[in-house]
């Protein structure tokens, strides 16, 4: 599986970089091909729906389509999740479609809720991937995800065998929405905008 990790935030060494590149290297070690897109290196532009080129784009939006799944990391920043989040949003338009997405909201403290409630609503009408059900919460994430060996029956353990898991559950839709996306009934053309 081919499986994109997007790390959301603007800043960067961030604490959702950590978080991101932690999730490649799981999913190395379960056997998938991840990709890591650190929006904070991307730099891409503030959309303005004008003709601008943007030169890093094509190559963003080809690793997108040659993915088979997506992991969307943001941090909670006053309530919301990333805002580099919602600009890549702008950028891509069906690279992703028909393709399951894993959500992972970050905080320093005990929140984090947010940022996943607006992604689950926001990104996925025309872009139109498919939202996972599994999707995973780090709060202190400070203490969370250093390493790959946590402390048994510590809150960094269970974090991790919640972001096994959902990576294992990501696998799976993403092996089923390869027969969606190759049944011949996707209809862009007419249906180009979701509901």
């Amino acid at each position: 599986m081919n499986v994109v990790i997007i790390s959301g935030s603007m800043r960067g060494q961030s604490q959702s970089l950590k978080v991101s590149t932690w999730f490649m290297e799981h999913a190395e070690s379960l056997g998938y091909t991840p990709t890591l897109i650190d929006l904070h290196q991307a730099q891409l532009p503030m959309y303005d729906d004008g003709e601008t080129e943007v030169p890093q784009l094509s190559d963003l939006k080809k690793t997108l389509e040659d993915a088979d799944a997506v992991v969307f990391v943001s941090p909670e920043w006053n309530g919301m999740m990333s805002h580099g989040i919602v600009n890549f949003m702008h950028y891509i338009d069906k690279e992703l479609a028909n393709k399951p997405a894993m959500l992972v909201g970050v905080t320093s403290g005990r929140n984090g809720h947010y940022p996943l409630m607006q992604m689950r609503v926001m990104g996925y009408k025309n872009n139109q991937f498919i939202i996972s059900p599994e999707n995973v919460l780090v709060q202190g994430v400070k203490d969370i995800m250093n390493s790959h060996s946590p402390e048994p029956d510590s809150p960094d353990e269970s974090v991790q065998k919640r972001a096994d898991y959902a990576l294992r559950v990501l696998s799976e839709y993403a092996k089923a929405l390869q027969q969606v996306r190759a049944s011949g009934v996707i209809d862009f053309a007419q249906f180009k905008n979701g509901v």
